[in-house]
């Protein structure tokens, strides 16, 4: 068994339906809204380059940008299981049609794009890493920020995670039930949360993702709970 402890110091979440914190406390678990298709505001990002942002890339920014605001410099963890996938199935669409793909969709739908774009619009040059893991992508994300913060703990660090449903060409291939949704956390030493973790040999992968099981725990619906991965079992408690 391994664990660690972390400090999630401040958070804040998106999806359809749930933009602000009173609807997330009282949203009641386990499931969203229905995706209405909606995206978040993301007006401090620049007119012209906020319309070619895609809704996952507006989802990733709208929650760091809440957690981050106040902070001049901060080192970045972002992560997605899929990130723009959405994008890229457009640009296979423009190549079978023997029509050239966008430079400028091609350059954000690259996995770290949120990620630079944060730093640029932030002018924040501090050390970035883009993260995909599967199902166990935001636990892999925690790992690298704890990781980071190991080596320097009196430091901060920002995690943000977001997803979206697949594009209907590539729904087949995945059991995952993703929902739209984004996840921003800033993380520091200390003993917030425990977090431990083991192979997982016997149970079947937790259908809900870990992020909205961990904002159960965030919103104080769950004080100890156990998600499991394809790989990996997480025990979270405080």
């Amino acid at each position: 068994m391994n664990g660690f402890n972390i400090n999630i110091s401040a958070s804040a979440a998106w999806a359809p339906g749930l933009d602000d914190a009173a609807a997330w406390r009282a949203w009641p678990g386990k499931t969203l809204p229905l995706d209405d298709g909606s995206a978040p505001d993301i007006r401090f990002i620049d007119a012209l380059l906020r319309r070619r942002l895609g809704r996952l890339s507006r989802m990733a920014l709208h929650v760091a940008n809440r957690v981050a605001a106040e902070w001049i410099s901060l080192p970045t963890v972002f992560a997605s299981r899929h990130g723009e996938l959405s994008r890229t199935v457009s640009m296979l669409h423009a190549l079978a049609a023997e029509t050239s793909p966008s430079p400028a969709a091609f350059s954000l739908s690259v996995h770290n794009s949120a990620a630079g774009i944060f730093s640029i619009v932030r002018g924040d040059h501090a050390p970035s890493t883009a993260l995909a893991a599967g199902d166990e992508t935001l636990l892999w994300a925690l790992l690298d920020a704890t990781a980071r913060l190991t080596d320097d703990p009196d430091s901060a660090i920002l995690l943000v995670y977001a997803d979206e449903p697949l594009a209907t060409e590539y729904q087949s291939y995945s059991s995952a039930s993703a929902s739209a949704h984004a996840l921003a956390l800033l993380l520091r030493p200390g003993e917030g949360i425990h977090l431990e973790w083991t192979e997982n040999r016997v149970r079947a992968p937790t259908p809900e993702p870990l992020s909205l099981t961990l904002l159960t725990h965030l919103l104080g619906q769950r004080e100890k709970l156990t998600w499991h991965g394809e790989r990996l079992s997480v025990d979270i408690h405080a």
